[in-house]
């Protein structure tokens, strides 16, 4: 059994010295005043670049990253969860791998979150860490969005966090939402499960 101990994603990035505690305040400021994503605001309003997110997430989590752009997914696990559902938190189910369900995510994600997941994919979470843009590339060729469809979800998300107030006229209403907790464990180890993975990643020939 392996567990991991949760850790916030804005405490990482505070003690790994990435970002000071004024900008984890000046970002939540601008999140409840908007509806957008912490994370989304500092990315955007601080130096913090999403490899320096993406490794600050890998370390302190021990999770590994997987090019989704070159992985075999298996586009019946996207087809079983709400787009909106997706779109807000960041997650696109790549492969089931025996009793386990391989999920790329941009943040770990809160247990409600992976309750859903289990529920609608009958499978533990196992999660690998993307890229920000990587995950909305290949997130909406998966849901076959276009950019109307795109900031139509990003307008729902946002109108939800903000108590059912729609985003004010003139808000960015592009990219995605994510929350972070606990990650659930699973029985088979991380070795074998992201071995199997390994062999669904393509290599490169025609």
């Amino acid at each position: 059994m392996r567990s991991i101990r949760y850790k916030d994603t804005c405490e990482i990035l505070v003690s790994e010295g990435l970002l000071v505690p004024a900008d984890i305040q000046a970002a939540r400021d601008h999140s409840d005043e908007t509806g957008e994503h912490v994370i989304e605001s500092l990315l955007r309003g601080t130096p913090l670049t999403e490899t320096d997110l993406a490794r600050c997430l890998c370390t302190q989590h021990q999770l590994p990253m997987i090019p989704l752009s070159s992985y075999h997914r298996d586009e019946s696990l996207v087809e079983a969860l709400d787009p909106e559902f997706m779109w807000e938190h960041g997650m696109l189910p790549l492969s089931k791998i025996g009793a386990a369900v391989l999920i790329a995510v941009r943040d770990v994600p809160g247990p409600d979150s992976l309750k859903v997941i289990r529920e609608r994919l009958r499978a533990e979470p196992f999660l690998t860490i993307a890229s920000y843009e990587e995950l909305q590339v290949e997130m909406s060729r998966s849901l076959k969005l276009d950019e109307e469809k795109k900031i139509e979800l990003d307008r729902a998300v946002r109108t939800r966090r903000r108590g059912g107030r729609p985003p004010e006229p003139g808000q960015q209403t592009e990219g995605m939402s994510s929350t972070s907790s606990l990650l659930e464990s699973l029985n088979d180890s991380w070795e074998n499960i992201f071995e199997e993975a390994e062999k669904n990643v393509r290599d490169g020939q025609p």
